[in-house]
């Protein structure tokens, strides 16, 4: 039976494809082979602190000499495609690196280059690090594959370099032999073959023809969870499936589109239309892939639960309960109806009491689970939000967009498409009012929460908006604000200079209505299925028959 590490290695092995390696001392080939690393034997506690020497070739100058061809050729029959790079001084490697590390899995760096200290590796990393959050962050590993063995004094002038903004907010820590994040960053120390360390640090010590397997493990400790695992597995399912997925579109496909677009009311839907059936088939692939079965099936959470105590603990105060860990599990992977009914002792407790606190065990902080659900509910419910904006293009006021008021009002979207687009005058745009949910009917599952947005905190951190429409009829809260269109014939967000996206409401012609507020800041857009879900249940309101009637006759018969 596999335990969890082996899924998240093999979900790392079918998405790290590529590595590039910086070291002003590779060489593709030496006088003599490069020893490999000795073998060390465990040391004893009076031995830990001893010294153990590893002899590097004696037949050439290199202090710490670097293999390329080992390390190219181990890669490749990895799957790995391996880039080595020998930077000269002052030649703007830092510049390129950190540029070609945007499509790069991995990165991994020499620590002394050119007798500089530390200084280019530690430039090249901050200026990964800097592009990756200018880009809203991503999964990233980097390696220091070094003959230094101040692990230490490296480690800190890493995070030192590090501004204190982005540390923060990733929440980066010094462990053992790495630095972790919160969220997706790894920055791990490894020794290379040839010179003196302490024996305790003979785990670290990697040959080139161990490095890559060592790297992929590595990548894979960033995978802490099953979701993390799935997503992981199913981006490179779609790797794999792209040259297929974009054989099936040739420019014979040009003449049944064209036809489609031109023959549909919208001719602009069509757009939406053409990513749609590409997404169709990328997630055919998937699916014939089967990585949900694989990664976030009964065997994969069986094994992600294996860290659990063997009692796991649930509920507080006088609302408590403990139960065996195999019951947990069979709480969690057959769902919670099916395992009360063949376990009376549980069906005491009832199923309200495991919804409440079936993910207490993950995440024992109350505060942090509940952000933990927000932060999944806003996951699955927008498509694009204010705190993670539009990387190349601003939004437009159409279906579900969320904005907001200066008053703190929040407002959907519920404008037809077909009539957000060939917008040439200034025009209405429908809203339904939502209201706020307030903090303690979240907790008490009182109200029917329709969207989670993110707040704007000033703080470390992220708090969320849950919104809800009118408990009363919605359709009475719906309102029409005017905005003129503003580029490509619809109406396109601007840019504040805070950095805030709005959209500006017309200025209406003395005698008519005036708007009581000019600015509606962008919030979010929610998923398309989601803002239809929403229009059709105001449509079905707005529908229902009410008519006065004989009322004994009434109340009998109902």
């Amino acid at each position: 039976m596999r335990n969890f590490s082996e899924f998240q290695l093999e979900a790392t092995k079918q998405f790290a494809h590529t590595l590039i390696v910086v070291d002003d001392e590779a060489a593709a080939d030496l006088d003599e082979p490069v020893k490999s690393a000795a073998k060390i034997k465990k040391p004893s506690r009076r031995d830990l602190a001893k010294p153990v020497a590893v002899t590097p070739s004696k037949s050439t100058d290199l202090k710490h000499p670097l293999r390329a061809d080992v390390l190219v050729e181990t890669s490749m029959s990895l799957g790995l495609i391996c880039s080595v790079v020998k930077p000269k001084p002052n030649d703007g490697a830092p510049e390129r690196v950190a540029k070609a590390s945007q499509k790069a899995d991995i990165l991994c760096v020499d620590w002394e280059m050119h007798r500089d200290n530390g200084k280019t590796a530690v430039d090249i990393i901050t200026r990964v690090i800097a592009s990756d959050e200018a880009n809203g962050g991503r999964f990233r590993l980097i390696a220091i594959y070094t003959g230094v063995a101040d692990k230490v004094r490296i480690l800190n002038s890493v995070l030192k370099s590090i501004p204190k903004t982005t540390r923060d907010r990733k929440c980066l820590a010094i462990r053992e032999n790495y630095i972790e994040s919160a969220d997706g960053l790894r920055i791990v120390w490894l020794f290379k073959q040839g010179g003196t360390f302490p024996a305790n640090m003979a785990e670290f010590a990697i040959p080139e023809s161990a490095l890559p397997s060592r790297l992929q493990k590595e990548f894979s400790l960033l995978s802490r969870g099953v979701l993390t695992n799935v997503a992981i597995a199913t981006i490179a399912s779609i790797r794999a499936a792209t040259h297929h997925v974009i054989s099936k579109f040739g420019k014979e496909m040009d003449g049944p589109y064209f036809q489609h677009r031109s023959t549909i009311r919208s001719p602009e839907d069509a757009e939406e239309y053409a990513t749609a059936i590409i997404l169709s088939e990328l997630k055919n692939a998937i699916d014939r892939s089967s990585i949900a079965a694989k990664f976030a099936g009964a065997e994969a959470l069986d094994k992600a639960l294996d860290d659990l105590p063997a009692d796991v603990e649930l509920g507080d105060g006088n609302n408590f309960s403990t139960i065996d860990r195999s019951l947990y599990k069979k709480l969690i992977i057959d769902g919670i109806k099916p395992t009360l009914k063949t376990n009376q002792p549980l069906q005491n407790k009832g199923a309200k009491f495991f919804t409440e606190h079936l993910a207490q065990p993950l995440r024992a902080d109350e505060d942090g689970r509940k952000l933990d659900l927000l932060k999944f509910a806003a996951l699955t419910g927008l498509s694009a939000d204010a705190e993670a904006p539009y990387a190349y293009h601003k939004p437009s006021l159409s279906l579900g967009t969320l904005v907001q008021d200066a008053s703190g009002n929040y407002y959907l979207c519920v404008q037809a498409s077909c009539d957000s687009v060939r917008v040439i005058a200034p025009q209405p745009f429908l809203f339904a009012k939502l209201e706020v949910v307030p903090e303690e009917s979240i907790s008490s599952h009182k109200d029917k929460i329709e969207f989670v947005v993110p707040r704007k905190n000033k703080g470390i951190g992220k708090s969320f908006v849950c919104l809800k429409l009118s408990d009363k009829a919605p359709y009475a809260a719906l309102i029409s604000i005017v905005f003129p269109p503003t580029e490509d014939e619809k109406v396109v967000a601007k840019k504040a200079r805070d950095g805030t996206l709005y959209f500006e409401a017309a200025t209406l012609p003395i005698g008519k209505r005036a708007e009581k507020h000019k600015r509606y800041l962008w919030i979010a857009d929610v998923k398309r299925k989601r803002a239809l879900r929403t229009v059709q249940f105001i449509g079905q309101e707005m529908g229902r028959i009410g008519f006065d009637e004989f009322e004994a006759f009434r109340r009998k018969y109902r």
